[in-house]
């Protein structure tokens, strides 16, 4: 099958990114024939390119270059679209070879001109490529591509929710929403990667709500994997992710000696919050309860709310302060998949504390996937990883917490999760590996994506 997936951005770093990468992975794989459009700019980082190449200035044309075929399979080709200088972007970051413009940024002429550019270069790529399927993603700009270049050959095309463009370009400006709704409602198919994603964006976007499917994100069960864990050390917590406020990393260093039972825990991560979290834990674990009001009141940019009321609560009264100096915590900085995949293992329990909604829980589903538990908020996509795994396991209630208390709802679910019997314990990290390799493999989301796309809908599951 020829399987044409237009994406806008990177094949590293993000989670649409790493979705983008690993579908044109398995469906090469597969032995399908993938033409990828993006602009990865190390394409020599991804051993299951067999070409590589650019369109021309006025994206009329592509050329390729051969590279050493590592893996058997299909074919799979990226062509990076000619937009110029400028790549809008949900949240500003540094890309390599291009003036990043947040999507609010940008003004008529700068939106139409990369809008105009990826129809032309789509409209090519369907008119030499003659694709069985089309797929795109982010609710801007990628479905109004799709819709534009669709027309001219008939075809049609499958869309993928993603929470950045919905939160940092759709909800913020009206000219956004409108084109999410025109380019979602020519779809035939609209994913999301929850229910809460669905429901999100459909409460923003009309028109389209009747067609939308959940195709949870994946997890690499390749990469990611039960390992061996030292028996004769402390029960590790661990925290993978962005440090920023939102990610509610604080509220997990500060539950960390409201516990009473015997952990070290593992901050893995980077982000502009990372010294000031360092701080944070330097002064709980010195049991300087006026230094953590400081940071809690300053912030980043604006107070931790949820810090400051569990201080004016008494939070590290009583035993906390002396708790607090028989915990270690360490911080390892940003780690990729490949070195990840060999840390992550080792932990005994991940904690995602995020404060404010995620699409999905895709560390959650690895963590799982490595027979790791997972505790999670009760909200969005997060809370539905948290919730399946209980119901899979048997054990409602055990991994997943009141956002309203995040605080003290963290300290007492790794009470409950760490104060299992051992033997149980491990019995319930085994189920939670094996339902992540069922339910949350990129090989499901390739092939329930594709199916969708060719109307072969695979058990539908449509909401």
């Amino acid at each position: 099958m020829r399987i044409l997936l237009w994406h806008g951005y990177l094949l590293s770093g993000s989670g649409s990114n790493l979705y983008t990468s690993n579908l044109a992975r398995i469906w090469k794989r597969q032995g399908h024939d993938v033409l990828l459009m993006c602009q990865e700019q190390h394409p020599e980082l991804f051993e299951y390119l067999d070409d590589v190449g650019d369109f021309s200035a006025g994206n009329q044309s592509w050329s390729l270059e051969n590279r050493e075929r590592v893996e058997r399979g299909g074919r799979c080709s990226l062509v990076r679209p000619a937009i110029g200088d400028v790549l809008p972007v949900y949240v500003y970051d540094a890309y390599e070879n291009f003036k990043a413009k947040r999507f609010v940024d940008l003004d008529t002429d700068e939106l139409e001109a990369y809008t105009d550019r990826n129809v032309a270069a789509l409209e090519t790529a369907i008119d030499f490529f003659s694709p069985d399927a089309i797929i795109t993603g982010h609710e801007v700009m990628g479905p109004h591509i799709a819709l534009r270049a669709c027309k001219r050959s008939g075809s049609s095309y499958v869309a993928k929710l993603h929470g950045s463009a919905l939160e940092y370009a759709v909800k913020p400006q009206a000219r956004y929403r409108e084109l999410a709704r025109s380019g979602l409602s020519g779809a035939r198919i609209v994913t999301g990667g929850s229910r809460y994603m669905i429901e999100e964006a459909a409460s923003v976007i009309p028109g389209w709500r009747d067609r939308a499917v959940i195709v949870n994100p994946g997890c690499d069960i390749d990469l990611f994997k039960p390992g061996e864990r030292a028996s004769d050390t402390l029960p590790t917590v661990g925290f993978v992710g962005k440090l920023i406020p939102s990610k509610g990393v604080h509220h997990l260093l500060a539950a960390l000696p409201q516990t009473s039972v015997d952990l070290r825990a593992v901050i893995v991560g980077y982000g502009g919050f990372a010294a000031l979290l360092q701080e944070l834990w330097e002064s709980l674990h010195a049991g300087d309860d006026q230094r953590v009001r400081s940071i809690a009141t300053t912030g980043d940019a604006k107070p931790l709310g949820d810090l400051l009321s569990w201080l004016d609560g008494g939070g590290m009264a009583g035993r906390y302060k002396q708790r607090s100096k028989a915990v270690e915590v360490g911080f390892t900085g940003r780690m990729e998949h490949g070195p990840l995949s060999l840390v992550l293992p080792t932990f005994d329990v991940l904690v995602v504390p995020s404060v404010v909604p995620e699409a999905f829980g895709m560390v959650a589903a690895e963590a799982a996937a490595c027979a790791v538990l997972p505790i999670v908020p009760r909200h969005s996509g997060i809370g539905e990883v948290g919730a399946t795994l209980e119901t899979e396991l048997g054990v409602p209630g055990l991994l997943t917490y009141d956002p309203a208390d995040p605080i003290h709802g963290i300290s007492r679910a790794l009470e409950r999760v760490l104060g299992l019997d051992p033997k149980r314990r491990q019995t319930l990290s085994a189920m939670a590996s094996e339902t992540a390799r069922r339910l949350w493999s990129w090989e499901r989301v390739a092939h329930r994506l594709l199916g969708f796309a060719t109307g072969l809908e695979p058990d539908s599951e449509l909401d």
